[in-house]
């Protein structure tokens, strides 16, 4: 066995090449590219050579697809028995004998394989990653021949007539992470839904609580850096952290809720493809003394007619857990009153989903204020 030459040249990503990578994360349009680097020689050169594909602009970011299209992701979602058992009795009340049904984003294939228990006469599975091939194993296998599955872009998929329900499951841990798969549900939906059909989940809500409690305030907020830590002080690193804010994903205490608000409601029969940006003001009040350091979200979805499937702390945990966004800590009194201005945007350089938060306390004002913007992706 031998080694390679010392002088061997060994070639790898520079800082504009790590940041093209980046951009091609997703699909790019050509003034993007050129951006980043890569002009129009090259890619007509990489299109030539299949590096590079026309794709639609609801396709998944690369890492999305590399997740989903595994197993641990797949049994991840498929054990969290709220979520699953949920959306299995939405479909069981929704789908009809005969149904012709649309399952956008099947990843496994669970929810159309539930569509076909419930009787439906034909459904199609849409996969964009290789877990299409063990979806139509797993249909195969449990003997449910009306599922087929189709692996591609969900946005060119074409059929016959048009469907009864459409069926989607595009909600990322923050509600709004997979808003491209939501996009390719809406597309499907506009094209393909008879009149008179409806849809899986049928609305939804986005949720924001303020939190209070100190041991999430010192192990994921800002309180790490305001107390020396073993015989150190990190308080340098705080006003980086302020100002590139990032969301924690965890399991939160009922008990460290103050206050609960509705920041957006959406009729996923009608929403379109843009309806998840939006700004919105909210007001949140104080029945007690205590402190404010951060949001945590979570959100409800309306399944089916009498049927909610709620993620928050007060409900039996998700595969979504919950997501805290640290702020700075302020202090309030009983009686007081906390207002938001929420917006959520794309960021122009990434391509990244965002969640900017403004907060006023009492006798401050929004305008002014600073925004912190949390990236979802």
């Amino acid at each position: 066995m031998g080694n390679a030459p010392e002088d061997s040249p060994r070639l790898g990503l520079s800082d504009r090449g790590r940041a093209l990578l980046a951009q091609l994360r997703v699909p790019c349009d050509a003034a993007a590219l050129e951006k980043a680097g890569l002009g129009p020689a090259l890619q007509a050169a990489l299109l030539d050579q299949g590096l590079l594909q026309l794709q639609d602009d609801t396709r998944q970011p690369i890492e999305y697809q590399e997740a989903f299209g595994g197993w641990k992701s797949q049994r991840g979602m498929l054990v969290d028995h709220a979520r699953t058992a949920g959306y299995q009795k939405a479909i069981h009340a929704v789908v009809k004998p005969g149904d012709r049904v649309v399952d956008v984003g099947t990843g496994s294939g669970v929810l159309a394989m539930f569509a076909a228990q419930a009787g439906a006469g034909e459904v199609h599975g849409l996969e964009l990653t290789e877990m299409a091939d063990w979806a139509e194993r797993l249909a195969r296998a449990n003997g449910l021949g009306a599922v087929k599955i189709v692996k591609g872009d969900a946005g060119r998929f074409e059929m016959a007539g048009q469907a009864d329900v459409i069926i989607g499951e595009y909600f990322g841990m923050t509600f709004f992470d997979e808003w491209r798969h939501y996009r390719a549900f809406v597309d499907v939906r506009d094209r393909l839904l008879r009149k008179g059909g409806t849809v899986v989940p049928r609305a939804g809500r986005f949720l924001l609580s303020t939190v209070d409690s100190q041991k999430l305030y010192r192990e994921r907020g800002y309180g790490f850096y305001e107390v020396p830590s073993y015989g150190l002080d990190f308080s340098v690193v705080r006003a980086a952290e302020v100002a590139a804010p990032r969301r924690y994903i965890l399991s939160a205490d009922s008990n460290t809720l103050t206050a609960t608000e509705t920041i957006a409601s959406f009729d996923f029969l009608t929403s379109d493809r843009e309806a998840f940006f939006f700004t919105a003001e909210t007001e949140f009040a104080y029945d007690a003394d205590g402190s404010f350091h951060g949001f945590l979200a979570h959100f409800d979805l309306d399944m089916a007619p009498g049927q909610t499937l709620g993620t928050g702390p007060r409900h039996r945990e998700t595969c979504w857990h919950h997501s805290y966004l640290p702020l700075p800590k302020r202090l309030m009194r009983a009686g007081e009153m906390l207002r938001l201005r929420s917006r959520s945007f794309i960021d122009a350089d990434s391509d990244a989903f965002c969640l900017g938060l403004t907060v006023a306390g009492p006798g401050e004002t929004l305008e002014g204020a600073p925004e912190h913007v949390f990236r979802l992706e």
